[in-house]
């Protein structure tokens, strides 16, 4: 018999720690640009309530189709995964009587699906966001359909489960238009670093004086630390490229609102421009000097590929991403390689982290009914959940005796025809079993890292763009002409960083921000009521 695991197993020194994680009822959230995928573990909970509660009104027995997209973040689609969506439906067809239809895209053309999807008005019946760019661009054009009747009648365990202030960061003049994933909220800015590489050259004592700081503006320590780590590996490792600032951004605390085209930083309260604050401006020149030392990727503007498959082609030492956790070691399910993951910012809570992952209903369902019916067990039925997570049991996964599950003899992340990479996308990560693999943070020490986080003062916040739409359209323009070469160090910022600045306040940002402020203004009116 296996000998029962701990809550946690530490290893370090008395600051700066890093865990080990085996936590029981776990979750995660990603935080990547950005990964948006790399470091991102799921976090997983022993659930055991496989029901879900009685619709008030008559069922019928008539099968309903519904579709359901989502991103697949690692690019690749599971090879097994008409055999997960046959199991899920042998569930389905019996409990709610809908038949699911499963369509994971690549997340690198994931908005640009979803884009031709609603243009061409074909069925998709639920789809679930990977970044809040896709929520606000689905919101803006009226693609969503409004929840609250839904909820009432199909949704009663999704609001059972979902804390209530989470609806806030979805709702738009009373109208609830996406549900969260359920979990910890919080994120951070970590940097990934390949322990074997950390371990090979005596580097550990370097990597655990790494502290989070409030702001970029206070990382000069952390920054000299971490050139003095890339030097060494840049010495002794020429061939590998040094660092993917993968999500950038990586120490400035703000709340996006949406589009970046006007934020609120975590110490304000009025709208300003990111892009003329003297956090950007230490980002960019921090990346552009890195970028000059070696230390870039050298194609990290241009590249299609996510910062995990990079590490796990062995190619990569480090990349920045978000997350939802403190300093931990990354097991390697996603990147190949065991990573000493260390935060650089102190973690915050945003409109951001609520629509990072929710799922919505689009205007193109045909079955509106059946989508949220199959929601609520997405929040409620541990045996979907864990289906959706980790695939078939005895197939994809095994039990151990402890009561952790773990892939079969001869099977792990790399050879798994699904592998289990991606827990946080399917609805409710709370009852989500304990895998050997994927396991990084219980339930507990997800509240409590939340409970430490910053908290946006517009958490609820949602504007409209509809005012503005020119305005927010030219200026989008201009951040995708210069934001990446900017953030990856492509760009000199002594020279391209007024060029943008004075590009976007000819294409209207000062008038976005104006809308913002007066929309912001008559929102914190409502609070008062």
């Amino acid at each position: 018999m296996h000998q029962k695991k701990t809550p946690c197993q530490i290893y370090g020194g008395k600051e700066g720690r890093f865990i080990i994680m085996k936590w029981k009822k776990g979750m995660a959230v990603l935080t990547a640009a950005a990964c948006l995928a790399g470091c991102l573990a799921g976090c997983s909970g022993s659930g055991s309530d496989s029901g879900s509660k009685e619709s008030s009104k008559e069922e019928s027995t008539e099968i309903k189709d519904i579709t359901w997209m989502y991103a697949q973040m690692s690019g690749m689609i599971p090879e097994d995964l008409q055999k997960v969506e046959d199991a899920l439906n042998e569930i389905t067809e019996e409990k709610i009587q809908v038949h699911v239809n499963l369509n994971p895209v690549s997340f690198a053309d994931y908005q640009n699906q979803i884009s031709l999807i609603m243009a061409s008005q074909e069925k998709m019946d639920i789809i679930t966001t990977a970044g809040s760019n896709i929520w606000s661009a689905l919101l803006s054009q009226r693609q969503l359909t409004p929840l609250n009747d839904l909820l009432d009648e199909y949704g009663a365990d999704i609001k059972d489960t979902v804390p209530e202030d989470y609806f806030r960061g979805t709702t738009v003049n009373g109208n609830i238009y996406a549900v969260t994933t359920n979990g910890t909220k919080s994120d951070n800015y970590n940097i990934v670093l390949r322990k074997d590489l950390v371990d090979k050259y005596d580097l550990q004592d370097e990597v655990e004086k790494i502290k989070a700081s409030d702001s970029i503006l206070d990382m000069d320590e952390n920054f000299e630390i971490l050139e003095g780590i890339f030097q060494v590996i840049k010495e002794n490792e020429p061939e590998m490229e040094i660092l993917f600032p993968w999500g950038s951004n990586m120490g400035i605390n703000y709340d996006q609102l949406s589009d970046r085209l006007g934020v609120m930083m975590y110490d304000g309260e009025d709208i300003e421009n990111l892009f003329a604050s003297e956090e950007y401006k230490k980002l960019c020149e921090t990346i552009y000097g890195w970028a000059r030392d070696g230390y870039i990727m050298k194609d990290a503007a241009t590249t299609t590929e996510s910062a995990g498959s990079l590490m796990k082609s062995g190619r990569l030492f480090a990349y920045t991403l978000s997350s939802g956790r403190g300093n931990y070691i990354d097991p390697g399910a996603a990147n190949g390689y065991e990573a000493y993951c260390v935060n650089l910012r102190k973690p915050s809570i945003s409109n951001n982290s609520i629509t990072l992952f929710a799922n919505c209903i689009p205007t193109t369902t045909t079955e509106p009914e059946a989508a949220m019916k199959f929601l609520n067990l997405l929040y409620s039925d541990a045996d979907v959940v864990n289906l959706m997570a980790y695939g078939v049991k005895g197939e994809h996964y095994v039990e151990k005796e402890d009561g952790w599950i773990a892939y079969p003899d001869g099977v792990d992340a790399s050879n798994s025809k699904y592998p289990g990479d991606q827990t946080y996308m399917y609805g409710n990560a709370f009852l989500l079993a304990d895998h050997e693999t994927y396991t990084t943070q219980s339930a507990e020490e997800g509240k409590a890292y939340d409970a430490g986080a910053y908290i946006t003062n517009c958490m609820g916040f949602n504007y409209s763009s509809d005012e503005i739409k020119n305005e927010v359209a030219a200026c989008s323009a201009v951040l995708n002409e210069f934001r990446t070469g900017l953030e990856m160090g492509a760009m000199d910022p002594a020279t391209e960083l007024p060029a943008f600045l004075k590009k976007l306040e000819k294409s209207g940002i000062n008038v976005i921000i104006e809308e913002k402020q007066k929309q912001l203004d008559e929102w914190k009116e409502t609070l008062k009521e």
